[in-house]
């Protein structure tokens, strides 16, 4: 979808930027900023990755406040200033923000700590990725100007998801007006109801199975069981779930976090098989396992 896999890199004059999502981008950012030093380049450095571990690369690189919240800018609209006066490297130029922040606290989720509260922008460019945390948080008028203003713009995605507690007839209804896909979450039991209940207005507005996608957290207070209910109700409903292993906000190395029920085995058997689903579904979970060549070449197999 136009995502960078690392981080962003480039220079203006001697200046070198590095624009960090991910914390466990942060070890090869830290090289890097080395590696430009070296070179007699000034290094600047920011995005969420830096404003959730700031003092990681404060000795390579200039890590200042302002600097770090326009480097996390993805869509490049609330950046120019008169420090910054041009629109800064972008992770993906199809996504735009119509709100920053979140009315919600989740442990899990690193909003909270590098945009705070729920804030409205007068001012986004429209584009088919729309990022907002809790787009449907915001006010009725504010939402139905995102609405109005995505209506010319075909394959819309609300890449972040719906508040599944939130989502309203009302919603359902102006969201089925946009060729769009929605994503919702079923990250817990406890928002099961809440969770189908938005499921359901969305179908009755005129939404497929298949244009609701739906974010499954794993490994993060749960149990394998709990998972396995939650990853398969959705696939039973007709939709494609998308299995989201947890990862600590400081974790420096991706896929490293085993929870007290999980072990690192079942973590990664839970990923592999529920992000393949269109290539595995005709095999049971329960009688998965991949091919002796290795994860590259995922192959099913049943066990006798």
């Amino acid at each position: 979808m136009g995502w960078s896999k690392t981080f962003l890199e480039w220079t203006e004059s001697h200046t070198a930027y590095l624009s960090v999502v991910f914390t466990w981008d942060l070890p090869a950012a830290y090289q890097r900023a080395v590696w430009l030093k070296m070179q007699g380049c000034a290094v600047k450095a920011g995005g969420p990755a830096v404003m959730l571990m700031p003092d990681y690369l404060a000795d390579v690189a200039e890590c200042n406040g302002e600097l770090t919240r326009a480097l996390y800018d993805w869509n490049g609209q609330t950046v120019h200033t008169a420090l910054y006066p041009r629109p800064l490297k972008q992770h993906n130029p199809d996504a735009t923000f119509t709100s920053r922040g979140c009315v919600r606290c989740c442990p899990f989720c690193a909003v909270p700590r590098i945009e705070g509260d729920l804030v409205e922008l007068d001012d986004w460019e429209p584009a088919p990725i729309v990022c907002d945390n809790n787009l449907l948080a915001c006010s009725k008028k504010h939402f139905d100007r995102v609405v109005d203003r995505l209506k010319p713009i075909k394959g819309v995605d609300f890449n972040q998801g719906l508040d599944a507690r939130l989502l309203t007839d009302y919603h359902a209804g102006r969201l089925a007006e946009l060729d769009c896909i929605v994503r919702l979450a079923f990250d817990s039991m406890d928002y099961e109801s809440a969770f189908m209940a938005a499921y359901e207005r969305l179908i009755r507005a005129g939404f497929g199975p298949r244009d609701i996608r739906v974010y499954v957290l794993f490994g993060f207070n749960d149990t394998p069981e709990d998972a396995l209910y939650r990853l398969k109700t959705v696939w039973n409903l007709g939709s494609f779930p998308n299995p989201m292993r947890y990862q600590p906000l400081d974790s420096l190395k991706r896929n490293s976090y085993v929870g007290p029920n999980w072990t690192h085995a079942l973590l990664t058997r839970y990923m592999r098989y529920w992000s393949n689903l269109h290539r595995l579904h005709y095999v049971p979970f329960e009688t998965w396992r991949e091919g002796v060549r290795g994860p590259s070449k995922l192959q099913p197999v049943l066990i006798s």
